[in-house]
C-alpha cells in the first residue's frame, strides 16, 4: 500500500502519468516497485516532460495547436469561452476537446478547462523550442512581459494570430 501512494504522490494525481507508470509496474513484484519509484523520483522534469509528451506527439495538428492554446492561455477559464474562441479560430473543439480528456492531456472541471502543472509546463517547452532565440517567431506569447518585449523592440518576424488572441484575452481579463 505504501508503494501505491508513493506511485500515487510522484505523478501528482496526473490520469496519463499515472497510466505510464501503472502500465510499467503492473506484474512487477515489491523489490521491483521499490527499485522503480526509487529510480523514478531521481528523473529531471525533462525527463518527465518526454514521457508526457508520448500522448502529445500522437495527436493531430489541429489536436496540438487546441493543446497549445489551452496550456498558454486558457487553462482556468470556462469551457464555453474556450470553445466559442477556439472555434472562431476555425478549430473544430468539439471533437478536439474529446480528443484531448480521453488521452488525459486536459480536463473539465467545475465548467473550466484543466490541465496538471507538467503538462502545461511541457507545453511551454514546446513553444519555447519553435525559437529559442528570437521571441517574435514562436507561435505563441502567453507572458505580458514577452509580449511587450516582443512589441516594444519590434522582434516580430512572424506574425501569428495566437499573439492577438492573447491580447484580446488579458484585455477581456483586465
Amino acid at each position: 500500500m505504501e508503494l501505491s501512494v508513493r506511485a500515487i504522490n510522484y505523478a501528482k494525481g496526473n490520469p496519463l502519468a499515472l497510466k505510464v507508470l501503472g502500465s510499467f509496474l503492473f506484474g512487477r513484484t515489491t523489490k521491483e516497485w521499490e527499485s522503480a519509484l526509487n529510480k523514478v523520483e531521481k528523473l529531471t522534469r525533462q525527463k518527465v516532460h518526454s514521457v508526457l509528451r508520448i500522448s502529445y506527439e500522437a495527436l493531430d495538428s489541429e489536436e496540438k495547436s487546441i493543446f497549445l492554446d489551452i496550456a498558454c492561455f486558457f487553462r482556468g477559464h470556462r469551457v464555453d469561452f474556450v470553445k466559442r474562441i477556439l472555434d472562431g479560430c476555425g478549430f473544430k473543439t468539439d471533437i478536439g476537446f474529446s480528443v484531448l480528456i480521453d488521452t488525459c492531456l486536459i480536463k473539465l472541471s467545475d465548467d473550466k478547462v484543466e490541465m496538471h502543472d507538467l503538462l502545461q509546463e511541457m507545453a511551454h517547452e514546446i513553444v519555447r523550442k519553435e525559437s529559442l532565440d528570437e521571441l517574435g517567431r514562436q507561435s505563441r506569447l502567453w507572458s505580458p512581459k514577452d509580449v511587450y518585449q516582443v512589441l516594444t523592440n519590434n522582434l516580430v518576424r512572424f506574425i501569428y494570430t495566437k499573439v492577438f488572441l492573447f491580447i484580446c484575452n488579458a484585455i477581456w481579463l483586465y
